[in-house]
């Protein structure tokens, strides 16, 4: 082997560790180092291709390429999907510390005297325990729009968020496209026009997602783009092209 050779190649060798560190520090925090500091237990879900996260009064489901992950019987959104990098599934600081937070939260609930928990659940209306149900959703197209009419039941005056998320092809991960705050009225009722802005990909998946506090269960909805006015017959559609 030349001397050059020798020298080209111990550089590259002494300079992967480096590359290697700079591209996890880029892909965010390890999920397995969030679990350490947080008291979770880490385990790969091998079937699933996810980790699950695993904690008194808590048991989450992450998975990389995927903005949604599980907390107990509720789905939640990160805003950036997780990467799997080096054996190990990496998440923003952002996500990080709010795994932390749920963690210490749940930990704190079952630390709690029993006749606190009893209180709460009994006595202490909302303001304690906070609304608990069952999100009921539907989602159709809105005629003559790129937009989405979402219409759906929930407990009384409960917040819901409703967000949007894209799945453009098979080899991106999905996109977050919009979040909006909405709260259901005295009858558990709510509605809201949505811009699908901005995927306007036909034959692309938007997926909705409807999410409200930890005593209520999540509800989801898919659906395809289409154009606003598909099936409707416009003249000037059909005119032939070229010279008039």
């Amino acid at each position: 082997m030349r001397p050059l050779q020798s020298v080209v190649i111990f550089a590259l060798l002494a300079l992967a560790p480096a590359l290697n560190a700079e591209a996890a520090g880029a892909a965010g925090v390890p999920l397995s180092h969030v679990a350490r500091d947080a008291n979770l237990s880490y385990k790969w879900l091998i079937g699933d291709r996810a980790v699950q996260l695993n904690g008194p009064g808590i048991v989450m489901v992450i998975r990389p390429g995927d903005n949604l992950y599980e907390v107990n019987d509720r789905v939640e959104i990160a805003a950036d999907a997780p990467r799997y990098v080096s054996n190990d599934i990496y998440v923003t600081q952002a996500l990080a510390n709010h795994i932390t937070h749920l963690a210490r939260q749940a930990q704190l609930l079952v630390d709690a005297p029993a006749e606190q928990v009893v209180s709460a659940a009994y006595g202490g209306g909302r303001g304690a325990t906070g609304p608990r149900g069952t999100i009921v959703l539907s989602v159709e197209p809105l005629k003559g729009a790129e937009a989405l009419m979402i219409t759906g039941q929930a407990p009384p005056s409960a917040p819901v968020m409703i967000t949007l998320l894209a799945t453009l092809s098979s080899e991106l991960p999905n996109i977050v496209l919009s979040r909006h705050n909405l709260e259901t009225g005295p009858d558990g009722r709510f509605q809201a026009i949505v811009p699908i802005a901005s995927d306007y990909v036909r034959d692309s998946f938007i997926h909705v997602l409807a999410t409200s506090s930890p005593g209520v269960i999540s509800a989801s909805a898919q659906l395809l783009v289409h154009p606003p006015n598909e099936g409707v017959k416009i003249p000037v559609d059909s005119f032939p092209g070229g010279i008039w």
